[in-house]
């Protein structure tokens, strides 16, 4: 027993090392405030890609939203009337896991008007770290991540935080 004991602690040995060294080696990924924001080719609903790179100079209010999410369906009147209203930065849906029918569903109930962008195999959200659903993340002129939060907002407090963000820059 002795005999089989110390080649199978070195073999366990040997796989932690390995391991730990893989690990090492991976992309630490983050997307919090401060970071350099991950470019991102995602299709809206008519088939149109769309590139976070190509809004590069302009503010970005990335919203991750779900059908079957409650609260981002209280969220989305405030997200309409800020899509409609507020013209100092771009708006997008990211719909998180979501099809092209559930969405199409979704829009045509609601009568929506805002740009939905689908992430069917959630390779973006994973990319920015989102679990839950509705989560906002505000991006400046130079491609930074400068808020973050989970949670309904206000078209009020989306428009304060931007101009926040207008106010720090001058």
């Amino acid at each position: 027993m002795r005999k089989r004991l110390v080649p199978t602690i070195i073999i366990i040995i040997t796989i932690g090392i390995i391991g730990v060294l893989i690990s090492g080696l991976s992309e630490k990924v983050s997307a919090n405030p401060g970071d350099t924001a991950f470019d991102y080719t995602l299709k809206d609903m008519y088939g149109k890609e769309h590139k976070l790179s190509d809004s590069k100079g302009k503010i970005v209010v990335l919203n991750f939203f779900a059908t079957w999410c409650q609260p981002c369906i209280d969220e989305a009147p405030e997200l309409e009337a800020f899509g409609a209203e507020y013209k100092n930065a771009e708006l997008f849906i990211i719909a998180k896991g979501e099809t092209t029918k559930r969405m199409n569903k979704y829009i045509e109930e609601s009568n929506s008007k805002l740009s939905y962008l689908l992430d069917t195999t959630e390779d973006v959200s994973k990319k920015y770290n989102v679990i839950g659903q509705p989560e906002t993340i505000i991006i400046d002129e130079n491609g930074i991540i400068v808020e973050r939060f989970s949670g309904p907002t206000t078209k009020e407090h989306l428009i304060e935080l931007i101009e926040n963000i207008h106010n720090s820059q001058d």
